[in-house]
């Protein structure tokens, strides 16, 4: 190979690198607020590590899980996802850099929390399926994630991650904020897949609607009448 066939060689794949990269960044949307149904801001403090709470983000379609990992550290990954590319998930926030979100929504086959039900889990003390504490498990078809690990896949049908959402956290009055999400195209694939129950929930369009004010959020427990444990 000559100099000049090798030059361009490396600029072609450079360039790949670049776009695969590109493809699937963490996309920015609205700085919202996390709060309680009352609307009152919710305090990093006030998140408890026994369960995941629920809020939607950024569509309000989308739910999303909040997690206190504890004394786990998350680590910065880079992952992949189905339909959105390469990225790397956001670093931890709130005073022990352990508060972390991911898009409730299992990349197998899709299962969600509904407020009748949700077979996607945060298995704090872990369970015969989670294999070990502090991993999310889904109940349907028995795909596990590690929310400590960016929502890495660990064992199951599943072959991604979970969908990761960037937080921040406020020092000075300890709320949280959702500003950012990666999944654009995947949450295409979602609400084209449950179009009916997502109408039947929220109403025609609502759910493809942006989250407005503050993003309402309540433990996994409150939120689905049914959470089973497996």
């Amino acid at each position: 190979m000559d100099r000049r066939c090798f030059t361009q060689w490396c600029s072609g794949a450079l360039l790949a690198q670049g776009l695969a990269a590109w493809a699937g960044p963490i996309e920015d949307y609205a700085r919202t607020a996390l709060v309680h149904p009352d609307g009152a801001p919710l305090r990093a403090s006030e998140v408890g590590t026994s369960e995941a709470m629920v809020f939607a983000y950024p569509l309000k379609g989308i739910p999303c899980y909040l997690i206190n990992l504890g004394e786990r550290k998350p680590a910065v990954r880079t992952l992949a996802s189905p339909d959105d590319g390469e990225y790397a998930n956001p670093e931890g926030v709130g005073p022990g850099g352990s508060l972390v979100a991911f898009v409730a929504i299992c990349t197998h086959q899709l299962s969600y929390p509904t407020p009748q039900a949700s077979y996607l889990r945060y298995a704090a003390a872990g369970s015969e399926l989670a294999g070990a504490p502090g991993r999310i498990v889904c109940c349907a078809h028995g795909s596990v994630y590690d929310p400590a690990q960016g929502g890495m896949r660990v064992s199951g049908p599943s072959e991604h991650p979970l969908m990761p959402v960037r937080l921040d956290w406020d020092r000075a009055s300890d709320g949280l904020f959702a500003t950012g999400a990666v999944g654009r195209q995947f949450f295409e694939r979602f609400f084209k897949t449950f179009k009916g129950e997502l109408i039947e929930h929220h109403g025609p369009g609502v759910y493809r609607q942006e989250v407005e004010g503050g993003a309402v959020t309540v433990p996994l427990s409150r939120y689905s009448r049914t959470v089973p444990a497996c």
